[in-house]
């Protein structure tokens, strides 16, 4: 199994590892996973992570927000989730913008970052917006976002200092 690529996609299902070894598996969003999101937020996230992620130190992603994330138009929302253990332990985005390289965004839970996972997904991620045609993807980081700058670096995305 090739670490962090595609693995399987039947109904949009992707194994993917981490250089670890961890196994992880991805799912397309759906209306119904709002709650589980919004617990993974509320939760699994600490103020820090949420404000990483959204520059704001939200704990709940709104219903029209949601609806907009997983709309199939704009891109693809991933759940992130580690087969031993239940429940989500991130998500992932790929947002199509209207003019330039589309957005890519993670969230991932407080207990398993550090682990590779940010990793394994995001080349996934990328995989998936190179093969829809864009080679170059764009992320929103603060510049005092190390972990994250050294993750979208590895990836030649376009870095964008959001604050």
């Amino acid at each position: 199994m090739q670490q962090g690529f595609l693995v399987e996609s039947q109904h949009e299902n992707v194994d993917v590892v981490t250089t670890a070894g961890l196994r992880l598996r991805l799912r397309r969003a759906t209306l119904t996973d709002l709650e589980a999101a919004n617990h993974l937020h509320r939760w699994e996230c600490s103020a820090e992570s949420r404000r990483a992620r959204y520059h704001a130190s939200r704990d709940r992603i709104r219903h029209a927000e949601w609806r907009h994330l997983i709309d199939p138009d704009r891109g693809y929302t991933f759940l992130i989730a580690c087969p031993q253990r239940p429940g989500l332990i991130g998500l992932a985005h790929l947002l199509w913008q209207d003019c330039g390289p589309p957005e890519i965004a993670l969230l991932i839970a407080d207990a398993w970052q550090g682990r590779g996972i940010g990793t394994a997904v995001a080349r996934h991620v990328a995989g998936l917006a190179a093969a829809h045609g864009h080679p170059v993807q764009q992320a929103l980081i603060r510049s005092g976002n190390v972990r994250a700058i050294r993750l979208a670096s590895r990836f030649r995305a376009i870095i964008d200092d959001a604050a």
